[in-house]
């Protein structure tokens, strides 16, 4: 069905189960009415993020974070609103009209979204059984059994072949509806340097398709057949080992790993994920019961990974070559460890052996004992600094370098999304102890010295905001709101009764914080229209800290519930006549005491004044509220 932008937001809110969709990113447990899960924005040792079938919201009390499915979406896939609409929609079968100024995207064409998937998933399949029928693929099945590739493995991960031919994919693809220009797009086929048309751009090569956590192919990694790359090597050409797709508008390398939607299963369960060089290093600890593994595509680790990996568990144990190479990656993977509340480990296979030669050679259990075992990247960069050599003055060099290395990663550190600066505090103590039982240094000398390095990255010339850029606003929680504020809204969240009562008898001026008044004027907006439901006032925004700031006041008056909304609604009504009277009051005593009012005015000025002390003491009712 097309829906109208309008409606849009409603429609794929009714068509979106929030349990479901958090479900399929984190492990939910059911505690009494709600959901409960680790929060995948801040180190969560016990369940802090809670989900609300009833109200279809999530909270996390710790990180200050709630919403709606759209929030939610938006928050853990770094997208934008309309991105998350989309995919929402997508997911329920709802089809939406461009975004307003924007064109639609033909079914079909390029620029069509759901089109590329498709060509890609069509592609992965024509490869795949090329792999398993062509009488060409069988130096690949050759390939793959001499690597101890199982049948069922192929089968699991979807390994494909690509034949020598450069339009063996491209002449299929008339007949599967797809154009060259939606093939090229996500980098299956390039056009050709001299002349007209294109080409294959896997050719000869054993595929691995890449898919993102919803299980869908993406991209394609290419390994070159040895006895292929030998019968095409020239003097001037050498095929390359690896080819892997291009970025396209379905794939980012830096935010994909490959086989992590066969892993995050066992991720979850056993909290960690472990994580190797190659697609055929997966493949081998998969068939050999260690089902926690992944790979980066064709690029190092990152903090987009990084980000990925935190939706599922916060302990990565990252398995490098024993070689100067993998030293190396080891060191740049300091800041990381180091910048994120991420327990990251660093493994070196004895031998200079790879995990699938490894685990061939001695087995799953042993590979993953040493994987338990495995040092944190901070104490692997201790030890490979030292090298197990006896600290004195003739060989402090090496160290006192490293110390500097991490002090400056130190310095440069700052808080996580749902990460108090306390915690951060530890975490930074933590890294200083060690530093200074390491080497025998001491830890006030350390935190010292991360002070000068602090002031100096201070005081480094920091380019002015445009003078257009508007201000960044503070988040504003309910507890931080006035409390007749925040009864008011509570009340007005309550029902649609409350909402339509307190509509007609207040207006913004009632309300001492912006943010409250701000709230207000939607709710009275929807209460006119009949619809001050807590639902339409979630989808009147796409500010996330709206939002939380919305959850937080759907909570408190949830948790009000048994209470007589009348009879709060009237001592409201009070409160508000009594600040009222005080703010008169104080007017006319700072009046009286100016001298500004004539004789007559501050003879009655003074009788008022009397008459509502009296009135206050003796609690007699005003006589004009």
């Amino acid at each position: 069905m097309n829906a109208p932008y309008d409606d849009a937001k409603e429609q794929v809110r009714q068509a979106t189960d929030i349990v479901d969709l958090v479900g399929g990113y984190l492990q939910l447990r059911r505690q009494g009415r709600n959901y409960v899960g680790l929060c995948p924005w801040h180190d969560d040792a016990r369940p802090s993020l809670q989900v609300n079938p009833d109200r279809q919201s999530y909270k996390c009390w710790v990180c200050d974070l709630g919403g709606d499915v759209f929030s939610f979406l938006m928050q853990i896939e770094n997208l934008d609103f309309r991105e998350a609409l989309e995919q929402l929609a997508e997911r329920a079968g709802i089809e939406l009209r461009p975004a307003q100024g924007a064109q639609r995207a033909e079914p079909g064409s390029p620029g069509d979204k759901r089109t590329l998937l498709a060509a890609m998933a069509w592609a992965e399949e024509r490869y795949h059984q090329c792999l398993l029928n062509a009488e060409a693929a069988e130096p690949a099945r050759r390939y793959l059994r001499e690597r101890g590739v199982s049948g069922d493995s192929i089968a699991r991960f979807r390994l494909g072949f690509a034949p020598r031919g450069w339009d063996w994919l491209l002449k299929q693809a008339p007949r599967a509806g797809y154009s060259p220009a939606v093939l090229e797009r996500v980098n299956l086929i390039a056009a050709r340097n001299s002349g007209e048309g294109w080409y294959d751009q896997f050719r000869g090569r054993v595929l691995f398709p890449i898919r993102d956590v919803r299980s869908r192919p993406v991209a394609i990694g290419g390994r070159v057949l040895p006895e292929i790359a030998e019968a095409e090597r020239r003097p001037d050409y050498t095929p390359a080992k690896y080819v892997n797709s291009a970025e396209t508008p379905i794939y980012s390398k830096s935010h994909q790993l490959y086989a992590l939607d066969l892993a995050r299963d066992e991720v979850a369960q056993r909290g960690e994920v472990i994580v190797v060089e190659g697609y055929t290093d997966v493949i081998a600890c998969h068939q050999a019961g260690v089902r926690n593994v992944v790979a980066a595509c064709g690029t190092a680790m990152g903090e987009g990974h990084l980000r990925l990996i935190r939706r599922f568990t916060d302990r990565v144990v990252l398995v490098l070559d024993g070689d100067e190479a993998g030293r190396r990656r080891a060191s740049e993977l300091l800041e990381l460890f180091i910048a994120s509340p991420i327990d990251l480990r660093i493994l070196t296979l004895p031998g200079g052996l790879d995990p699938c030669d490894f685990v061939a050679s001695h087995g799953g259990d042993k590979f993953r004992a040493l994987v338990v075992a495995a040092p944190d990247a901070l104490e692997h960069k201790l030890q490979s600094v030292t090298n197990g050599m006896v600290l004195s003055a003739d060989n402090t060099h090496a160290a006192t370098r490293a110390v500097e290395q991490v002090l400056a990663t130190l310095a440069r550190t700052r808080p996580v999304l749902g990460e108090s600066e306390s915690a951060l505090f530890l975490r930074e103590q933590g890294v200083l102890g060690r530093l200074a039982r390491h080497f025998h240094l001491p830890e006030e000398g350390l935190r010292g010295r991360l002070g000068d390095l602090r002031r100096a990255a201070s005081n480094k010339p920091v380019a002015p905001a445009p003078e257009d850029a508007p201000p960044k606003p503070r988040r504003v929680r309910a507890a931080d709101l006035p409390v007749w504020d925040r009864e008011a809204l509570e009340l007005m969240l309550s029902g649609d009764s409350a909402a339509q009562q307190l509509a007609s008898h207040l207006d913004e001026i009632d309300f001492a914080a912006e943010a409250a008044r701000d709230l207000f004027a939607s709710l009275r907006e929807l209460a006119e229209s009949g619809e001050a439901t807590f639902q339409r006032l979630m989808l009147s925004t796409d500010d996330q800290a709206r939002k939380t700031l919305l959850v937080e006041l759907d909570e408190r008056a949830a948790a009000h519930a048994q209470s007589d909304p009348n009879q709060r609604i009237a001592d409201l009504l009070r409160a508000r006549v009594r600040r009222q009277e005080g703010a008169d009051r104080g007017r006319q005593i700072s009046a009286l005491r100016q001298g500004a009012l004539p004789d007559h005015d501050a003879d009655a000025a003074v009788a008022a004044l009397f008459e509502s002390r009296r009135r206050r003491e003796t609690g007699s009712p005003s006589t004009d509220g």
